[in-house]
């Protein structure tokens, strides 16, 4: 009987040191937590969620913050990448995110700060289909505003086009300019001058755009390709249907030459020189794509410059100053044998796009540009897009395409 119990004994002990032996080759978790903060104000962190990845391994850790901003984890100690970005329908709108951070003690705290997605993504929108120039239907029937663009995502992620703005430059490449003129003399000032600016409304999670899909911006959003009795008209070959664009450009005047389609959302038009919109069928003009802070539009439109146009020395009209940081993408348009001197510097631009027109009173030939089209590694189709428009674009003879209504 002493024999039994002291193997008992024996065999309790061992399975003890074995257990505690265990016990001590867990590895201890550290109590971590991610504070997200920004220079914002936001009252509810609860939309964003932060993701934690072990450098060597690629392990992630998710976990959803609370209204103050807070993430908490139990890790292993070691060196992780920290992102924290909000998502409304799968789409992030801020963004923050450390790198290499080295978790080393069992209590720790980490602050990440968040902004804007748009000033840290390397690519977010760029303006693709550019169809200004207009045709000529023959019979003296020619294509008038008939005019659209296309802004597409190229970036990997579904994006929000909310907030985005269009302006149109106040200088014209299809002029000579001198000393005297005041306009390019902004561009050390890092300021571009514009004479009209419009913006995609929303509430900043309305309209959402995935990678590679473009949104359509009509200047004005009908089937141009009717006749008086409301059938599609033979003699009109080049016209187009614009019924299906996305967005209209709409500028409510006594005297406009357009007609508002109440089933497509205008732009809003936060100021038109000239009470139009007016691309100019020349591209002598170029358009700029913008995202622009409240704090700097309010600027812009409270900053107004009294200015000379180009086209008449002796009238000076209010002119708005773009700041140059605030472009996403731009394309120097213009007409071959016309370029006199460029209008967008060389960090928006080095190239330029020329289409085969007569300059500053031209149009109606026709002239459609696009970015030229590539295939990915992926084998998705995407575009061509190196801030140099004269190898980024092609120009494609009556290639302007219809939009309807679906």
């Amino acid at each position: 009987m002493k024999k039994i119990f002291s193997l008992l004994a024996v065999v309790v002990s061992a399975l003890v040191f074995v257990s505690c032996g265990e016990s001590d080759n867990e590895p201890k978790l550290s109590t971590f937590t991610v504070q997200i903060t920004s220079d914002q104000t936001i009252t509810d962190f609860t939309a964003f969620q932060v993701k934690v990845t072990e450098s060597k391994s690629g392990t992630a850790f998710t976990a959803q913050a609370d209204a103050s901003g807070k993430a908490t984890f139990s890790l292993p100690l070691g060196q992780y990448d920290i992102v924290a970005e909000d998502s409304y329908d799968g789409v992030s709108t801020m963004y923050g995110h450390t790198e290499n951070y080295t978790l080393s003690a069992y209590q720790a705290t980490v602050s990440v700060k968040v902004a804007g997605l748009f000033g840290q993504l390397e690519k977010t929108f760029v303006l693709d289909e550019l169809y200004f120039n207009g045709d000529d239907n023959g019979n003296f029937s020619r294509t008038y505003y008939e005019g659209y663009f296309t802004i597409r995502n190229v970036s990997d992620r579904a994006l929000y086009a909310d907030g985005l703005s269009i302006a149109i430059c106040g200088d014209y490449n299809n002029l000579e300019n001198d000393e005297s003129d005041p306009m390019p003399s902004y561009l050390k000032k890092d300021s571009i001058v514009v004479t009209q600016l419009y913006t995609i409304p929303g509430n900043g999670h309305t309209y959402k755009v995935n990678p590679g899909e473009s949104i359509v911006i009509a200047h004005s959003a009908i089937n141009h390709k009717l006749g008086a009795d409301g059938k599609v008209d033979p003699e009109k070959p080049y016209s187009i249907d614009l019924s299906g664009a996305d967005f209209e450009i709409y500028v409510p005047y006594e005297y406009s030459m357009t007609t508002d389609n109440q089933d497509v959302p205008n732009l809003i038009v936060d100021y038109s020189m000239n009470q139009a919109f007016n691309w100019g069928y020349s591209g002598g003009t170029p358009m700029l794509l913008v995202r622009l802070t409240d704090a700097q539009k309010t600027a812009m439109l409270n900053g107004k410059v009294k200015l000379p146009l180009p086209t008449s020395s002796s009238m000076e009209m209010d002119h708005l100053l773009l700041p140059m940081s605030a472009v996403i993408d731009g394309a120097e348009t213009g007409c071959v044998d016309n370029l006199f001197h460029k209008v967008l510097p060389d960090r928006i631009d080095r190239g330029s796009v020329l289409i085969q027109d007569d300059g500053l009173y031209g149009g109606f030939c026709g002239q459609f540009v696009q970015r030229k089209r590539v295939t990915d590694a992926s084998g998705k189709e995407t575009v061509v897009d190196t801030n140099n428009s004269t190898d980024d674009f092609e120009i494609i003879p009556h290639g302007q395409k219809s939009y309807p209504k679906k």
